[in-house]
């Protein structure tokens, strides 16, 4: 069966979804879609990788998870990265397994979080803060490039 995006969808776990909420509401992440984006890309950081079956509230369809431009390449490349020995994993048809993947990501980042909720007794946004600032200081921050270096790449015709 020849599953289109349109069809797919993205779930939730329900164990994390009062920790989702106050994300939103108090570390002001503007929609589910960029909290499990989020969350995803610190579960494949942090090699937490933890599958659920428990859903909460509607799922969020595939074309919402991937407006922003970058979302769709986030979902793929920690497919690529997770599934490295099988190249076929981008192929349209294994969209749904390249979502499972993601899902699981997001469940472990979100896992985590909670986990540093806990462990600091501080509230989800400051751990944000710290998390994001903990990811710039190891890899040395923002650099300044000058223009040759940014032009380095490009040929013109």
């Amino acid at each position: 069966m020849t599953v289109t995006p349109g069809d797919v969808r993205i779930r939730r776990p329900r164990q994390h979804e009062p920790l989702m909420l106050e994300l939103q509401n108090e570390a002001h992440f503007a929609t589910f879609r960029d909290i499990l984006l989020f969350a995803a890309a610190i579960g494949f950081h942090k090699r937490r990788r933890v599958s659920f079956t428990a859903a909460s509230g509607d799922p969020i369809r595939y074309e919402t998870l991937t407006s922003p431009g970058f979302s769709e390449t986030l979902v793929n490349m920690i497919a690529a990265n997770v599934v490295t020995d099988d190249p076929e994993i981008m192929d349209a048809l294994r969209i749904e397994e390249r979502i499972t993947i993601f899902e699981e990501h997001a469940n472990g980042g979100l896992e985590f979080l909670q986990e540093q909720v806990n462990v600091r007794h501080q509230p989800a946004a400051h751990v944000i803060i710290d998390l994001v600032t903990e990811a710039f200081t190891e890899s040395g921050g923002a650099k300044a490039a000058s223009v040759d270096e940014l032009l380095s790449g490009v040929t013109w015709r």
